[in-house]
C-alpha cells in the first residue's frame, strides 16, 4: 500500500470513529473511568513503568513521559487526535504499524478507540487513580422515593435506581430476613421460636432488636472469626512437606475475644501487626501478633535458614498488602509493578517493616530440630507443659532490594516506608506500630475503603468493588463509589466501630430486598443493588446449621482443634516417612459436633468437608473464597455421616414430641418457612414410600440408623425413625438449604 493511499485511509477511519464514543456529548470523558483501564489492560504491559518490558522507549503511564515520547515521538498531541500518533497506531491496517501488535493478542474495540480519540481532543489530562484519592466526605443523596430508605445506604442506592428509572425489588418477609440476617451473622439457621417471636414483634424496632441480639452473641464472634481465619490464612499446621501439627489455636481464640468485646477495628488490626511493639503489651497482646507467623514453616533438612526466613518475610508482606491496601503488591518482589505505580523499591522498603522478625523455624511436634523456635510464648504461664504460641518481636536487620527475589543477592539498602503513590510515611515510629498507625490516619486511601468492601461482600456475596484483592489499576472499579467512600467514612469518624458499620448494612432496604432474579434486569450480578443477595452458603454454614437443627451442635468456645468425621486415608497420602506421619484420631463426645471454625486445619490435607465447598487450604491470604455447584457437594450432603446423623438426630427430636405435622416441622426447623403445598405434598408422598421400604426391609432401616456415633433412641419405631431420617436429609440437600437468598 502506497505511503499516500494509506494517509488518506486513515484520514477517514480517524473521522469516522470521532463521531461517537458511546457517551452523551455533554458527559466528560473520565480518564480513570474511561482512559486507564483501556491503558492498563492493552498497554502497559509493554508501555509502563517497567523498564525492562518498556518497548522503543514509550511510556504511557505518566502524562509527561507520553508527551516526551519514545523513538516515534510524542505519543499524542493533546487537543489534537489527528496530529496524534497514537491515533494513527491504533487506527492502521497496516499489521506492521497496528498497536497493540496482533502478535500480542490484544485488540482494541471501536468504543475504546473513539474514547481515546475523544480523550486526546478534550486535552488529553491524566488523573490518579480513583482508590489512591483521598477518601471523599459525601453526605448522601437526595432521593425522590423519601419512604424507601432505612440507613443512608439507601439513599446512594436509590439515587443510582431511580437516574436509570428502576424500582427496588420489594421487601422480602419477615421469615425471609431473619433467616438471611441469622445466617449472614452467625453462621446459623434461626430457630423456630426465635423466628416466631420476630414475625409476633410488632414494636417499630423490631428488626433493630434482633440485629443487635446477634451482634451480641458468641456465635456472631465466630462467624467474624472464620471468615478472618481465611484473611490471616491459619492453619494447625505448619504447611511444605511435611505439614506437621503446630499450636495456633490460642490466637484463634484471641480473634474470637476481639470481636465478643467488639474491639475497634483499628486496635484489632494494631495489636496484631504489632502488639508486641505497645508500651508494655499483655500477655493477649503478644499472642495477637501470631497474626504475622499464621505462614508455613519448613522442618525439612535440606532447607536454608536464610532462604526461609525471606519467605516468611515476603508473605507477612503479601499478606499485609492485600488484607490491609488491597493490592497486588506481591508482583513487585522481582521487579516494578506492570501496572500499578509500585516499584520493586516500595515493595522492598514496604517488606523492611517486616524483615525484622526474629523466627528461625518454628515449633512443631514432628520432624528437623529447629536451631530456636523463638520468639513463642506459653498460654500459662510458668507451666512447662502447656501449648506454646508463635509471637513476634523485633530483631535488628539490614533490607535490600533482592535480585530478581533471590534471598542471596542482595542490592541497594533501603529503610522502611510505604509505597510513594499513598501519603507519606512521615512522623510514624520505623516498625510495625508505626505502620499500624500510618494504615489507621484519616489520610489513608486504601486501609477503610478496603476494610468496609469486604464486610460489603460477607452480605451481598461481593463487593462494591467486585476484586477485594486488588484495588489497583486491574481491579474493578467501585459500582457505588460515592456510597463506598461514605462508608469508609462513617466507619471511621464511628471509632471503627463494627456493629454501627454492620447495621448501616443490614438494616438497610437495600438489604431487606427479595432476592429474586428480575428478567427485565441486564444485571446478572446485581451491581445496581436493584434485589437482595443470594448466593452458596459458606462451607462451614452448611455443616454448622445441620448441627445446630438436628440437636447435636456442640456450643463450647475455644481451645485446641477437634477432628470431626473424615475419609480414611486422607492424611496417609502426605509425602512423609512413617516416622514424621500425622495420624488422624477422630474426635470423640462432644468435640466430634462442635462448629466447623473448630475443625483441625491442615493445609496439604484439609478435610474434604470444607475442600468440597471451595475453603481455601489458607497457603495465603485469601479475601474471597470461589463459589461452586458440582455434584461432588451433593454426594458429601447426601453421603457424610455428618448429615444422615443430623438427619437422624432432627427425625428423633421431632418424633419425640408427637406424631402430627411430623414433616411440617421437620421442614421449618431446616428451611425456617413451612412447606408449600406442593412441596408438603411430594414429601409426604416419599414419607409414605420410604416408610413402607423400612417396614418391608427392617435391615435397611438398621444400618441407615447405625450411622453416626450418637445413640439412637430405642423407645422410637426404627422404621418411622428411618423414613423420616430420609426425609430431613432430603431437605438438607435441597438447594435452598445450601443458598443464603
Amino acid at each position: 500500500m502506497s505511503p499516500g493511499r494509506k494517509t488518506t485511509i486513515t484520514s477517514l477511519l480517524l473521522t469516522a470513529v470521532a463521531a461517537s464514543c458511546g457517551l452523551h456529548a455533554d458527559e466528560p470523558i473520565d480518564f480513570g473511568r474511561d482512559i486507564q483501564p483501556i491503558l492498563s489492560n492493552q498497554c502497559y504491559a509493554c508501555h509502563g513503568q517497567d523498564p525492562k518490558t518498556r518497548e522503543a522507549g514509550l511510556r504511557l503511564d505518566q502524562r509527561d513521559a507520553a508527551l516526551k515520547g519514545g523513538e516515534g515521538g510524542a505519543a499524542f498531541v493533546p487537543g489534537d487526535s489527528k496530529a496524534s500518533y497514537l491515533v494513527k497506531r491504533i487506527l492502521s491496517e497496516d499489521p506492521d504499524e497496528l498497536m497493540p501488535p496482533p502478535e500480542k493478542k490484544k485488540t482494541l474495540t471501536e468504543r475504546e478507540k473513539k474514547l481515546l480519540i475523544r480523550w486526546i481532543d478534550e486535552g488529553a489530562e491524566y488523573s490518579n487513580h480513583w482508590s489512591f484519592e483521598p477518601i471523599k466526605k459525601i453526605s448522601p443523596p437526595e432521593v425522590s422515593d423519601k419512604k424507601w430508605p432505612h440507613t443512608p445506604v439507601d439513599h446512594f442506592v436509590l439515587n443510582r435506581l431511580e437516574k436509570k428509572n428502576i424500582e427496588p425489588s420489594e421487601e422480602s418477609d419477615r421469615i425471609t430476613y431473619i433467616r438471611r440476617v441469622t445466617q449472614d451473622l452467625t453462621g446459623l439457621t434461626p430457630t423456630p421460636k426465635e423466628v416466631a417471636d420476630f414475625v409476633n414483634d410488632t414494636s417499630p424496632d423490631a428488626y433493630k432488636k434482633l440485629v443487635n441480639r446477634l451482634l451480641t452473641s458468641v456465635d456472631y464472634a465466630e462467624r467474624m472469626t472464620a471468615i478472618w481465619l481465611d484473611n490471616a490464612r491459619y492453619a494447625d499446621s505448619n504447611s511444605y512437606q511435611f505439614d506437621n501439627a503446630r499450636t495456633m489455636w490460642p490466637w484463634r481464640d484471641w480473634v474470637i475475644g476481639a470481636f465478643r468485646q467488639n474491639m475497634p477495628y483499628d486496635q484489632f488490626v494494631t495489636e496484631q501487626l504489632a502488639g508486641d511493639l505497645l508500651e508494655k503489651p499483655t500477655q493477649q497482646q503478644l499472642i495477637a501478633t501470631g497474626f504475622n507467623r499464621n505462614h508455613g514453616y519448613s522442618i525439612e533438612g535440606g532447607i536454608i535458614d536464610e532462604e526461609d526466613r525471606v519467605t516468611s518475610a515476603n508473605d507477612k508482606t503479601t499478606t499485609a498488602g492485600t488484607l490491609v491496601l488491597g493490592l497486588t503488591m506481591d508482583c513487585c518482589r522481582c521487579h516494578d509493578h506492570k501496572y500499578d505505580p509500585i516499584s520493586i523499591g516500595d515493595y522492598y522498603s514496604f517488606y523492611a517493616f517486616f524483615n525484622t522478625s526474629a523466627e528461625v523455624g518454628a515449633p512443631g511436634e514432628n520432624g528437623r530440630k529447629q536451631k530456636t523456635a523463638a520468639p513463642y510464648i506459653s498460654i500459662k504461664p510458668g507451666d512447662k507443659t502447656a501449648p506454646l504460641v508463635m509471637i513476634m518481636k523485633e530483631k535488628p536487620r539490614e533490607t535490600f532490594i533482592l535480585k530478581q527475589g533471590q534471598f542471596d543477592q542482595p542490592g541497594e539498602k533501603v529503610t522502611t516506608r510505604t509505597p510513594e503513590v499513598l501519603p507519606k510515611f512521615e512522623g510514624y515510629a520505623k516498625n510495625r506500630l508505626g505502620l499500624a498507625q500510618w494504615l489507621t490516619a484519616p489520610e489513608n486511601p486504601l486501609f477503610a475503603r478496603v476494610t468496609v468492601n469486604r464486610i460489603w461482600q460477607q452480605f451481598f456475596g461481593i463487593g462494591l468493588v467486585k476484586t477485594p484483592d486488588n484495588f489497583g489499576l486491574q481491579g474493578d472499579r467501585p459500582s457505588h463509589p460515592d456510597l463506598l467512600d461514605w462508608l469508609a467514612t462513617d466507619f471511621r469518624e464511628n471509632n471503627w466501630d463494627m456493629h454501627h458499620l454492620i447495621r448501616q448494612i443490614v438494616l438497610s432496604s437495600t438489604y431487606r430486598q427479595d432476592s429474586r432474579h428480575r428478567s427485565e434486569l441486564d444485571d446478572p450480578d446485581n451491581r445496581l443493588l436493584a434485589r437482595g443477595p443470594s448466593f452458596r452458603l459458606p462451607a462451614e454454614t452448611i455443616r454448622d446449621q445441620a448441627l445446630a437443627v438436628s440437636g447435636l451442635l456442640t456450643r463450647k468456645v475455644g481451645g485446641p482443634s477437634v477432628r470431626p468425621y473424615q475419609p480414611a486415608g486422607i492424611w496417609e497420602d502426605l509425602n512423609a516417612p512413617k516416622s514424621h506421619a500425622e495420624v488422624y484420631k477422630l474426635s470423640t463426645g462432644p468435640d466430634l459436633y462442635r462448629k466447623s471454625l473448630y475443625t483441625y486445619w491442615r493445609r496439604a490435607a484439609m478435610h474434604p468437608g470444607m475442600a468440597v465447598f471451595d475453603a481455601p487450604n489458607r497457603d495465603v491470604c485469601t479475601v474471597e473464597r470461589p463459589t461452586t455447584n458440582t455434584p461432588l457437594q451433593a454426594l458429601a450432603t447426601l453421603h457424610d455421616p455428618t448429615y444422615i446423623e443430623a438427619a437422624r438426630k432432627l427425625a428423633e427430636r421431632i418424633l419425640k414430641q408427637d406424631s402430627d405435622a411430623q414433616v411440617t416441622r421437620s421442614f421449618q426447623h431446616v428451611l425456617t418457612r413451612k412447606p408449600s403445598d406442593k412441596e408438603l405434598t411430594t414429601l409426604k408422598n416419599l414419607h409414605r414410600d420410604r416408610l413402607a421400604h423400612y417396614q418391608k426391609e427392617p435391615a435397611s432401616a438398621d444400618k441407615l440408623l447405625s450411622i453416626g456415633s450418637s445413640p439412637t433412641e430405642p423407645t422410637i419405631d426404627r422404621p418411622q425413625l428411618a423414613a423420616l431420617t430420609d426425609i430431613c436429609l432430603a431437605m438438607m440437600n435441597l438447594s435452598e438449604t445450601v443458598t443464603r437468598k
